[in-house]
């Protein structure tokens, strides 16, 4: 009898720890979404009101480092990065890392994935996302990589670069995506480009989860057009300017893609040609960055 009392106290006690306990991490889980959500709200006003820009970019509990190869292609052979402090340098190549070890790369045409594949299309895809803290381009997951120009089934045609949304990759050809990354100043890079695109399709899927990337990304490209079409000539100027080409006024995604090439290479001719069209991509990547 004894026996049993102490055991029924005993279940009486734990079921009242068990309670108080489900009840504590019902407590913290509300004080967490209560938390999450009033940062959106504050950090939803800031960006709307007070800066095009998120509260931070950058918190890495562990940032991650990559080998020594690869840290030597950034710092030989890519200018923005070496623009950068040492400790925008150290995010960089923590985002360069998170990259390559969450989008696979394939060789097409037995051409052989290496370092220097992997670290100049990772950092080019990064240096796009840079002024942003959620910096993943959400419909990408594999890079097709082809000797040179290449045909697809698709269009029946050949392509130096595309970005297939379906697939979830950018193919590229890597003599093409070397010429536009060796010769910085031609307004040409396929590398940007293709990544644009996919940069531009993935916010607009993700602007309706109310993603703070891809709200200041999307707002400013609306408010870009706005201010073109506020001004009398000023879209006819930009179609007979040399500085542009013509392949830029295709569509809203190839103008997209073009200007951002443009604003990549060529800031400081940009800011001369068309300052304030210059001001609106520069926010619209947040892209505080030395030369920018």
């Amino acid at each position: 009898m004894i026996n049993l009392l102490f055991l029924f106290q005993s279940a009486s006690k734990n079921n009242e720890s068990s309670s108080v306990i489900f009840v504590v991490l019902i407590v913290i889980g509300f004080l967490i979404i209560a938390g999450i959500g009033l940062f959106k709200f504050v950090e939803g006003f800031y960006v709307d009101f007070i800066a095009k820009k998120p509260l931070f970019r950058h918190l890495y509990l562990f940032p991650k480092e990559l080998n020594a190869n690869q840290k030597r292609i950034l710092e030989n052979d890519f200018s923005f990065y070496k623009r950068l402090d040492v400790k925008q340098q150290k995010y960089f190549r923590h985002r360069v890392y998170t990259f390559i070890s969450h989008v696979d790369f394939v060789g097409k045409e037995n051409i052989k994935i290496d370092d220097e594949k992997k670290t100049l299309v990772a950092a080019t895809a990064i240096m796009l996302t840079f002024g942003y803290r959620d910096y993943a381009i959400n419909l990408v997951d594999k890079i097709l990589i082809y000797p040179t120009v290449f045909y697809s089934k698709l269009d029946k045609n050949y392509h130096k670069g595309h970005f297939n949304p379906g697939y979830r990759a950018i193919i590229l050809s890597w003599e093409d995506f070397v010429h536009g990354h060796k010769i910085q100043d031609d307004n040409l890079n396929l590398g940007i480009h293709e990544f644009v695109h996919a940069l531009h399709l993935s916010y607009l899927h993700s602007k309706r989860n109310n993603d703070i990337s891809a709200h200041i990304f999307t707002s400013s490209l609306d408010a870009l057009h706005a201010y073109i079409q506020s001004k009398a000539n000023l879209k006819l100027q930009m179609e007979n300017s040399t500085y542009f080409r013509s392949y830029a006024f295709k569509n809203d995604f190839e103008f997209t893609a073009v200007i951002i090439e443009n604003f990549i290479e060529t800031p400081n001719e940009f800011k001369i040609h068309f300052p304030n069209v210059y001001k609106h991509v520069k926010q619209m990547l947040n892209f505080n960055f030395i030369g920018y």
